[in-house]
């Protein structure tokens, strides 16, 4: 008997270290690094914080929109423009994928939105800087690159701060932020996939196999179906339409 007890103490003790240790990774991966946006006399710091600014309202746009900073093909919803990433204006035929690459759409959205805004990141940079040292730069080249819960962004450019005989030269900045945008749009593309053979989306069972989503789909009274995909992690949610299969009102 007392073997007993004692054994179910031990597991008791290892299933609260299991889930002290799932609670703290998930507190770090929803918060991510903290970044001190005012340090201006470190370029590639105070840059990071500046982008992830950027960074973050190109996002929130873009999963309220269904995936576009000005929403072409849509419908509305709620009140907003909600995208169509699948579409046929037929009836009983399947719709067809409006975006084949989202993920790479994803990221040119993301480029063009936070290019003019990194820009004046480094002016307001210059203007913090001006004064004390002189400030040169050069062309601004800005790339994004969608990773698992990762969004990553790089700017090429050249940066020269000097001050004296004190010079110091910058060609590249790097700034990331943690995110489930890719993961929630590589979902949606198996959805479009799936509704675009199929005509149909079977959201519980996915569910079943991937338990860190939960997927809503809604049927409206004119043939569309507004997919919600949520990530239970971070609780970000991305909304967008289908029409396939349409039938005739009154079927």
């Amino acid at each position: 008997m007392i073997k007993n007890k004692s054994g179910q103490v031990t597991i008791f003790i290892i299933l609260a270290l299991i889930i002290v240790v799932i609670i703290l990774l998930l507190f770090f991966l929803i918060k991510g690094p903290s970044v001190d946006v005012l340090d201006e006399k470190n370029p590639q710091t105070y840059i990071d914080g500046c982008s992830q600014e950027a960074i973050e309202e190109a996002v929130e746009i873009l999963l309220k929109n269904g995936g576009d900073l000005e929403p072409e093909g849509s419908l509305m919803y709620e009140g907003k423009e909600l995208v169509y990433l699948c579409y046929n204006e037929n009836y009983y035929e399947p719709c067809i994928n409006q975006r084949p690459m989202l993920i790479e759409h994803f990221e040119k959205e993301i480029t063009k939105y936070i290019q003019p805004r990194i820009s004046n990141c480094f002016q307001s940079l210059k203007s913090e800087l001006d004064g004390e040292y002189d400030v040169v730069m050069g062309e601004m080249q800005v790339t994004t690159k969608l990773r698992a819960r990762q969004i990553k962004v790089n700017i090429k450019r050249d940066f020269k701060m000097s001050r004296g005989e004190n010079v110091q030269s910058f060609t590249e900045f790097k700034s990331s932020l943690i995110h489930p945008l890719y993961n929630l749009g590589k979902t949606a593309m198996e959805i479009v996939n799936q509704e675009s053979h199929y005509c149909n989306f079977e959201n519980l069972g996915f569910m079943l196999i991937y338990p860190e989503y939960d997927i809503n789909k809604f049927r409206t009274g004119d043939s569309d179906t507004i997919y919600t995909i949520k990530d239970l992690v971070t609780n970000k949610e991305f909304k967008f339409a289908i029409r396939s299969c349409a039938m005739p009102a009154g079927f």
